[in-house]
Formats: C-alpha cells, sequence, structure tokens
C-alpha cells in the first residue's frame, strides 16, 4: 500500500551516511529511445542495474566504490540523458536546516542572531498542513542518552530536579521549544529535483536538559512524475528527560525512469540530534 501523495552524498561518508538500493527492471512501458533498440536496452539495462549495485555500497566508504558510482552515472548521463534526469546522483544531495526557538515568553527568535522570525520566516519551518504527524502508537522510544553538548558551559550541565521525569509535552512548562526543519534535495546529474524529504521536530529544552518532545512530522514535495512514496519504516524517538535526544525518521520510496518503469527502490531518511543546551545536530541520506 502506498499511502503517501503519489507522484510524490566525496562525498564519502558524510554525505552518505547510509544508502539502500533495491533494484526491479520491469517491461518496457514507452516506445522510444532504448525501448526499440535491443542493445540500447540491454545497455541501460546493465547501467541501471551497476549503479545501484555501487549505490547500496557507498556507506562502506570504499574509495574504489564512490569511484565507479560516479564514473556509472557519468555513462549514464552521456548515453541515456533522459534517463539521467530521473536517477538520484549523490553529487547533487542538498540539505538545508532551517530553525526557531521559541522563548519562555512565547516569542520565535532566531537562534543565531536571537531576532523575532517574520511570519514567513517561521512559516518555513513549521510543517505545512498536508505533512502527516508521527502517530504516537508507530513510534519506537530508543534508551535515555547521556551525551552532553560538549560545548557547553558547566552550569549548563547541571541536571534537572527529579520532578522533570517523564513530562510530557502536553504538561511541559517553562524551557524554550525549538523547532526544526530539515530538508533533503535529491536531484539528478543535471541538477533537477526529483524530490525533497522534509522532517520537522520539536523539543523542549532547559538546565542542560531536553525535557519533553513535541510534535514530530515528515512530508514529501516536489516530487517528480517518477516518484512514488511509500509508508514509514522508521520513526524512533529516545526517551527524555535526558542530556541529550534522538529522532530518526525514514521512508521507502519507488522510483520509474523512461522505457523501464519502476527501476530501484530508495530510503531516504533524517536524523536530528538535540542536546540540552538547544543546539541541534543533523544526519540523513536516501539517495
Amino acid at each position: 500500500m502506498r499511502s503517501m501523495r503519489h507522484g510524490r552524498k566525496s562525498i564519502i561518508g558524510a554525505a552518505m551516511a547510509s544508502v539502500a538500493l533495491l533494484v526491479t527492471l520491469t517491461p518496457a512501458i514507452a516506445d522510444d529511445g532504448p525501448a526499440v533498440d535491443p542493445v540500447k536496452k540491454a545497455r541501460l539495462a546493465s547501467l541501471l542495474k551497476a549503479i545501484s549495485v555501487t549505490g547500496s555500497n557507498l556507506d562502506e566508504e570504499n574509495e574504489a566504490v564512490v569511484k565507479r558510482h560516479y564514473n556509472l552515472l557519468d555513462a549514464l548521463q552521456k548515453e541515456f540523458p533522459e534517463q539521467a534526469k530521473e536517477v538520484s546522483d549523490p553529487r547533487q544531495m542538498q540539505v538545508l536546516t532551517e530553525e526557531a526557538v521559541i522563548t519562555e515568553d512565547g516569542q520565535a527568535v532566531s537562534p543565531v542572531t536571537g531576532k523575532p522570525l517574520s511570519a514567513a520566516e517561521l512559516a518555513a519551518i513549521e510543517p505545512p498542513a498536508g505533512a502527516q504527524e508521527s502517530n504516537p502508537a508507530e513510534e519506537q522510544e530508543t534508551p535515555e542518552e547521556t551525551e552532553v553538548d560538549p560545548d557547553a558551559l558547566a552550569a549548563s550541565r547541571a541536571k534537572e530536579p527529579a520532578s522533570g521525569a517523564g513530562m510530557s509535552a502536553a504538561r511541559v512548562s517553562g524551557g524554550r521549544w525549538k523547532m526544526t526543519h530539515i530538508t533533503y534535495t535529491h536531484r539528478s546529474y543535471f541538477h533537477n529535483v526529483i524530490f525533497k524529504y522534509h522532517t520537522y521536530a520539536r523539543f523542549n529544552y532547559k538546565g542542560g536538559k531536553v525535557r519533553a518532545w513535541g510534535q514530530r512530522y515528515d512530508d514529501f514535495s516536489h516530487e517528480q512524475s517518477g516518484v512514488d512514496t511509500d509508508l514509514m519504516v522508521t520513526n524512533v524517538k529516545s526517551k527524555v528527560p535526558a542530556s541529550s535526544a534522538t529522532s530518526k525518521m525514514k521512508r521507502k520510496v519507488y522510483l520509474k525512469v523512461p522505457v523501464y518503469g519502476e527501476y530501484a527502490t530508495v530510503y531516504p531518511w533524517a536524523k536530528v540530534k538535540v542536546y540540552g543546551t538547544g543546539r541541534t545536530k543533523i544526519a540523513g541520506s536516501g539517495a
């Protein structure tokens, strides 16, 4: 069941923390280009399969594999430019993080400048109406984390009173809320957007502790016609209150290219690690 809207990573390590590709070639669905030439059709199938194999091993940080993967993508764009427009190229991956802090008096400010945010700036951080809110029944809670913000002052590392234990978002009072919006933009060799994967997370912090999780969402936008989004694969948040906490979401996405239709399954994911000082650190992938 594909329930989300239909239609809707040097290089070593940093931008490609994890990649998973599963290729399933299907019969030709168009009667142009390589579809009418058996030799070209076989060559296209060979390239797509090899790209998928090397792509699935990029997270092993093997320089030879990375080099071969990009050589294959270069060959694809030269020989089959129309298909290359819809094949994700990790070299073109873009990551954007937008954040806002809600002060104890309810004002939304920039975590960098401390200045109030405009309505437009705040709207870019908030999830849109169509975003899917995390279902508490499907969330997996991982153990409490103990990592402390390495840049934190001693005062901010002080422990919260025991009475803060078990605090829920609905009952939390005081402290600051921070909203984090992460966007992973998947592009082809030719820079055109294949799809964007968005995740949103809110958390409350004070006195060196992450005190509570707020609402968490994910969403897709700018999907090409060859993108079909599916159910959530991972929905994890760690136990709070704690010195730090982590939220991670992952989806399954089916990709199609002209001539062959559906050819690969990818798993875009985004993770935000938050600290009791309000600092955040992100990671993700999914090309």
